[in-house]
């Protein structure tokens, strides 16, 4: 039998990323890119798919429309598998892009599109710390605020292909901020880069990279530990809600943000025991994502293909 293959596409809001994978789930090449501002979305993807031609041709001398290539697996902000589309992603730019069919034309092959925080819960739960989990909620802590949901081993989508927007829940807090979408105090606006930040330059009057506040609160700096405990109780707030909705056996903390480490994420989940309805104290972990962390949504967007097309 002939190898098969998929490439899996993160766009985000910063950088895209690439993958190609066979169907062991191994990845065989990854490339990442700033994520451009300046060009459409139809001239980014083709822009894409060269990219592509020279991973297959570097990689597996073959070229685009190869039928051991089964297709691509892309996850966008705000994508929708049913619609193929984005109807609107603010951190990119973007208002009704026929994402799916882009895809397809340029890369001559079966596309499928998705959130990219559901994608990242599909490469976690295929080949992740979710795994072993049948119901989990990942949350991507990037330039956005995203979740996906992973509920008896499947994708939650909603009846539109929108559900599991965790990012766009409303968190009770004394501040008012905007969100990127146009709402008021969703969680993204405290818990994304630029809200992370807004936070930093409120308590402390100076400019830090995320980086920076992870290095010096993980050497026990008293200013980033204030930091971080507003942040967690910022994100703390979303999840008790969440808990509560959906009951998961976990929450998988993914992005850049996610690499504060185990001690964000034991924060975390002490506060959220301290918080949650007293009969789910104790049943919910906090992890930290494994595929998804540094390769973002590929995993994800292979493990679609895969799936959808060899069954």
């Amino acid at each position: 039998m002939k190898d098969q293959y998929a490439f899996g596409v993160d766009i985000g809001g910063t950088n895209t990323k690439i993958g190609l994978f066979n169907v062991a789930g191994e990845l065989l090449s990854f490339r990442i890119h700033p994520t451009p501002k300046d060009c459409g979305p139809a001239l980014f993807i083709q822009q894409l798919s060269q990219e592509c031609e020279h991973i297959l041709a570097s990689e597996l001398k073959i070229k685009l429309g190869d039928k051991s290539i089964l297709g691509v697996g892309a996850g966008a902000p705000m994508a929708n598998y049913f619609t193929g589309r984005v109807d609107h992603a603010p951190n990119l730019g973007w208002k009704d892009v026929p994402l799916k069919e882009l895809f397809a034309t340029h890369f001559k092959t079966h596309a499928i599109i998705e959130n990219d925080a559901n994608l990242a819960a599909m490469g976690e739960n295929k080949w992740g710390a979710g795994k072993h989990l049948s119901d989990f909620i990942l949350i991507t802590l990037g330039t956005g605020v995203g979740s996906g949901l992973i509920l008896n081993n499947k994708l939650y989508r909603g009846a539109n292909g929108l559900g599991g927007e965790g990012g766009h829940v409303i968190i009770p807090h004394e501040k008012r901020r905007l969100c990127s979408c146009g709402g008021m105090n969703h969680l993204e606006s405290y818990l994304s880069a630029k809200g992370i930040k807004q936070t930093i330059k409120e308590l402390t009057h100076e400019e830090w990279t995320i980086e920076k506040l992870g290095i010096i609160f993980r050497e026990g700096d008293l200013r980033a530990t204030t930091i971080i405990n507003a942040i967690v109780d910022e994100l703390v707030s979303g999840l008790v809600s969440m808990s509560v909705l959906i009951g998961p056996e976990a929450f998988v903390i993914g992005g850049g943000v996610s690499k504060l480490g185990e001690a964000f994420n034991q924060l975390i989940e002490n506060k959220l025991n301290n918080q949650v309805h007293y009969s789910l104290r104790g049943k919910i972990k906090v992890l930290s994502a494994s595929v998804s962390a540094e390769k973002g949504a590929v995993y994800g967007g292979a493990a679609l293909i895969f799936d959808e097309v060899t069954h």
